[in-house]
């Protein structure tokens, strides 16, 4: 094992070595041709190459090839020891969700590179993100980090401009529409789907699925939920499936607590009611669980109730209950 990483990182040293003789912007030779000229295999040379993307000595462009970039490569060919300084992090809201989880591990990574980061709250509001970013640019970070606002304006001139610059760019959470960039992403659908399973095989039938708004990470977890559901041979109620509409995005998570809350609260009022909820996220399950257990029901007997994303501070507090 030892012997394959001293390989590959032989290989990824002597790639460095060579494009410091090649000028910025110009093209390296095809991943096939590496892996011939050094005698190893493609995926020796593709692993080499991905750490040399990310690390801003070289940039690909979608269906063209890789580039030299130069952010990495000083005049005299010596590393840039200026560009890592300093990663952009953009994320919708530090206080909600996963996102101080987030923020955390790119602060070690961050800490233990002596880099330091400038962190962005937009509120999903894309015009912020832009205004965000732009600055960025002009400041000259050497990476940018973004969980992408839910809400889309189609401008990705700002997007294209990191890409002109060379900027490393990596999205969290879910991908940037009309841009080719590294993602750091969880399997939304095959989460959804083991939640509804879960409560499936623990005898609930008529199975609500709540979430806040419509968009691609609440979509993909529905239908994860709905294939679950027709494996198990089981029809989806459209009267049991809630999506808020985007006005819940001004609000603070007080408003999205409610609205697990007042949409569970709802649906056990009528005489058709569902007998379990997967919830998109922990903030809607926390509205729920007590919706439910306030409705006069036992949570996780009489009414099943299951979560996403593993809430640190959310969990336990519904733990101590």
């Amino acid at each position: 094992m030892r012997e394959e990483i001293n390989l590959y990182e032989k290989v990824k040293m002597k790639i460095l070595e060579d494009i410091k003789t090649l000028d910025v912007d110009q093209r390296i030779p095809s991943r096939i041709q590496l892996a011939k000229e050094y005698g190893v295999t493609r995926t020796t040379i593709e692993r080499a190459i991905s750490e040399l993307v990310g690390e801003g000595c070289l940039y690909s462009k979608d269906g063209s090839g890789t580039y030299v970039s130069g952010s990495m490569i000083a005049e005299k060919g010596e590393p840039n020891t200026q560009s890592h300084k300093q990663w952009g992090v953009i994320l919708p809201n530090i206080l909600e969700d996963t996102y101080p989880g987030i923020l955390r591990g790119i602060e070690d990574v961050a800490s233990n590179n002596n880099i330091v980061t400038q962190v962005c709250n937009t509120d999903n509001d894309p015009v912020k993100q832009s205004q965000y970013i732009s600055n960025m640019i002009s400041y000259g970070v050497s990476g940018v980090i973004i969980v992408p606002s839910i809400i889309e304006d189609g401008n990705v001139s700002v997007f294209n401009e990191i890409g002109e610059k060379s900027i490393p760019l990596v999205a969290c959470n879910r991908g940037i529409s009309g841009i080719q960039s590294p993602k750091v992403i969880s399997n939304n659908y095959h989460g959804g789907y083991l939640a509804a399973k879960h409560l499936i095989e623990n005898g609930y039938r008529n199975i609500a699925f709540i979430a806040s708004i419509s968009y691609s990470v609440s979509i993909e977890r529905y239908q994860g939920y709905l294939a679950a559901l027709s494996d198990y041979g089981l029809e989806a109620n459209e009267e049991f499936v809630n999506f808020e509409d985007y006005s819940s995005l001004s609000v603070n998570l007080d408003k999205v607590n409610k609205i697990g809350y007042e949409r569970v609260k709802e649906m056990l009022a009528k005489d058709n009611r569902p007998d379990a909820f997967f919830c998109f996220d922990d903030l809607i399950a926390q509205g729920a669980y007590y919706a439910i257990s306030n409705s006069g029901f036992q949570v996780g007997t009489e009414i099943g109730l299951v979560g996403y994303n593993d809430n640190f501070y959310i969990c336990n507090s519904l733990q101590e209950h």
